[in-house]
């Protein structure tokens, strides 16, 4: 049947029917009869050639529904639609219940990731709606979170947790601005949500909003200098938190007024009262590291308005430290030189314990090996702190070459169960070359840059712990080299020393070549390539598929002019460079450089006036930065300096899904731009993210300056003034 009309009419009535075998308007027929009809008679009693003319109908009516691009389908089974919606319904709870949680532990990037998910089901969900931006919030995304708390208030969402947040967004750009105006324009804007939302509470007798809104407004006029209204509504807060412990004595949540009652004590300029109840705020905390860092800095940020000391912040409510950690692998069967031998296991078990009951660790970054790896996550398990395994490879290979080689100690169990019970496992790389070591390189600085950012967004310390027999050569990658990382870095080190036992007979139990099950055993001379870890760029031009054939002359003149002379002028020099059309491929030592080269080039191309050059005046660019292992050579067919591999080809992916105007970066760069403490660059969480073409999901960070006024910035700001001044000679 040609598509007609006619045909249409034929398959949506199929399409109604559910049946293929279904006549041309048969089902509508039916519903049209019993419509109109008295019920006497029913549909399948009905004449044959009354049939017929229903049927008639029916199909003029789909016919005239399809000319107008209409089709007929079967409604949905109602019950079918309440039993899906109330799964959605079930769902998004948990997910709430589960973002909650994490937000509670200090896993913002965790939560976030959670919360989008759910978002995905129920768009419209305004729970799910302000946990993430409290999320986006609480991991740095300061104007993502303004702008989705804004929405919500916007579309009429007024009470006081929405206007909280939303006023919290205002708090913190104040706080990041970077000139007095700004500061004051946001925390005005601040103090009047949040005084508004105190107000609303108040009157509608909501006391848990009305003491969080009241105290963030009486610590807004704080710090505008209005002193006086500050102490008034801070005066009345501390009676609603009073009260409400008062008529609450076994709440299961008495933190946050008692943690309200030490922030209003310290506004009242009762200092000593505000320790303590700081102290007891602690106590209440428990686990819960988010809202406890969150305290913290509220606290932080009034002491240091007022140039009072915050050392004794530590001691009132002291945050657990992050711990990343590395060590030795149990010695493999014919090990020459011993030096972690079986028998060893339950005395450094028990000297790793002993340690990390000092230390009391809120999480644990690292690795998974036989040996050190497996009985730091052990103790950490113990002790009840987060496990975040890093792996260099996928489970079964590292399972496979670090794990399995030593047939005692019942390690591969060992390593499954830790894994099943992870708060999160990552793999870093898929497909690693045999040989080298820039693979476990690659992986000690993820670990270690993770750690690192984790403790800095719960303003706690890192340390670092090694189960090391003290040897400071080694292959890079291995403990030796960890170690002297961490010292490069200002990690603090706890060291747990190797000093291998003798058995029975005197003779030393060997149960590894050097750290053999740590690397493949095929060597890496097979190519005439290396293979080294190195920062990564890839840019686009916005706006060049929209070019006419006279345009492009000067997209070249004045567009890549621009670039070049950027390049030429810039202090932030690439060793390789690449460019095809409007595309370019940039390779960095250091990524501090590849940042700031790509904030700097950003600045500088959307600060132009590209219509008065003859473009088209939405002329941008968009770039993506990663760090990884790649091979160094020379192209077979050019002769050509070569940087390529897997980690190339990611940078590629993260480059198109980029916002025009912006710069991002997966998290593998966050992380080892964290390790070398480059200045002046803020890493502000976006989510775990679809690359292009089908790549997979992945951590990608929006990358900022840290914008420092020159009256208050120190020597460690060159770099960034540095880039600044570059970015503006555009």
């Amino acid at each position: 049947m040609p598509n007609t009309p006619t045909k249409r009419a034929h398959d949506a009535t199929s399409r109604a029917r559910g049946e293929k075998d279904a006549k041309p308007g048969e089902e509508l027929a039916r519903q049209l009869f019993e419509q109109q009809s008295s019920g006497a008679v029913s549909w399948r009693d009905l004449a044959e050639s009354e049939r017929t003319l229903w049927r008639a109908r029916a199909d003029q009516s789909l016919r005239a529904l399809a000319k107008l691009g209409y089709h007929a389908e079967r409604p949905a089974d109602p019950l079918a639609v309440k039993a899906e919606a109330e799964r959605t319904a079930a769902r998004a709870q948990t997910a709430v219940l589960e973002a909650e949680d994490l937000l509670h532990m200090g896993e913002p990037l965790l939560a976030y990731n959670a919360i989008q998910q759910a978002l995905s089901d129920r768009p419209g969900d305004i729970r799910l709606r302000q946990l993430k931006g409290l999320a986006l919030a609480r991991s740095g995304a300061l104007r993502r979170a303004n702008e989705e708390l804004a929405s919500l208030r916007d579309e009429g969402l007024t009470d006081g947790e929405t206007l909280g947040l939303l006023a919290r967004t205002h708090k913190d750009l104040a706080l990041a601005a970077a000139d007095g105006a700004s500061r004051e324009q946001h925390l005005a804007a601040a103090f009047e949500i949040y005084a508004a939302g105190y107000r609303e509470s108040s009157r509608r007798a909501a006391v848990a909003d009305a003491y969080y809104t009241g105290i963030n407004a009486a610590t807004m006029a704080f710090l505008r200098g209005r002193i006086e209204r500050a102490r008034e509504i801070a005066a009345d807060v501390e009676r609603l938190c009073q009260t409400e412990l008062q008529d609450n004595e076994e709440a299961a949540d008495a933190y946050w007024p008692q943690a309200t009652l030490a922030e209003a004590a310290l506004i009242l300029g009762q200092q000593d009262t505000a320790r303590e109840r700081y102290a007891v705020a602690a106590k209440l905390a428990g686990t819960r590291y988010g809202d406890l860092s969150s305290t913290r800095h509220q606290a932080r940020l009034l002491l240091e308005h007022e140039g009072e000391s915050t050392a004794w912040l530590d001691d009132a409510m002291g945050l657990p430290p992050v711990l990343v950690y590395t060590g030795h692998m149990i010695d493999a069967p014919g090990r020459s030189q011993p030096r972690f031998t079986p028998p060893m296991e339950s005395a450094i078990c028990a000297q790793i314990r002993d340690r990390l009951e000092r230390l009391e660790p809120a999480a644990a970054y690292g690795s998974a090996a036989c040996g050190a790896d497996i009985l730091c996550l052990e103790c950490v398990q113990e002790l009840g702190g987060e496990l975040h395994i890093v792996l260099p490879f996928p489970v079964e290979q590292f399972r496979a070459e670090s794990v399995d080689f030593c047939p005692d100690g019942r390690w591969g169990e060992r390593f499954e169960r830790l894994l099943e019970s992870a708060n999160d496992v990552l793999v870093i790389s898929q497909k690693p070359p045999p040989g080298g070591r820039s693979t476990f390189e690659y992986a000690n600085l993820i670990m270690t840059g993770l750690a690192r950012l984790r403790a800095q967004m719960l303003d706690t310390r890192l340390q670092g712990l090694a189960v090391w027999d003290g040897t400071e050569a080694g292959d890079a990658g291995g403990t030796g080299s960890v170690v002297s990382m961490w010292h490069r870095s200002g990690v603090p080190l706890e060291h747990v020393e190797l000093v291998p036992i003798a058995g029975p007979t005197g003779a030393v139990h060997t149960c590894e070549t050097e750290d053999a099950a740590k690397q493949p055993t095929t060597g890496a001379g097979q190519w005439a390539f290396e293979y080294k870890i190195k920062a990564m760029l890839f840019a686009d031009a916005v706006g060049y598929s929209q070019l006419s054939e006279s345009q492009i002359p000067l997209f070249f003149q004045h567009y890549v002019g621009t670039v070049a002379e950027f390049s030429e002028q810039s202090g932030h020099k690439a060793v390789h460079v690449e460019t095809a059309g409007d595309g370019m491929y940039m390779v960095f030592d250091d990524p501090g450089a590849a940042a700031h080269f790509a904030l700097g080039l950003s600045e500088c191309i959307n600060g132009l006036d590209w219509q008065s050059l003859g473009l088209p005046e939405k002329m941008s660019v968009r770039i993506g930065l990663h760090c990884g292992p790649v091979f160094i050579g020379r192209d077979p067919i050019t002769g050509a300096p070569l940087y390529s591999g897997i980690h190339t080809s990611r940078t590629a992916r993260i480059e198109p899904i980029t916002p025009p105007g912006q710069v991002y970066a997966s998290s593998a760069f966050a992380a080892v731009a964290a390790v070398r403490g480059i200045a002046g660059l803020r890493f502000s969480y976006i989510g775990r993210t679809q690359l292009a073409k089908h790549y997979g999901a992945l951590p990608l960070y929006h990358v900022k300056r840290v914008e420092i006024p020159v009256a208050n910035s120190g020597p460690g700001d060159s770099e960034v003034r540095r880039t600044i001044e570059e970015s503006a000679q555009c």
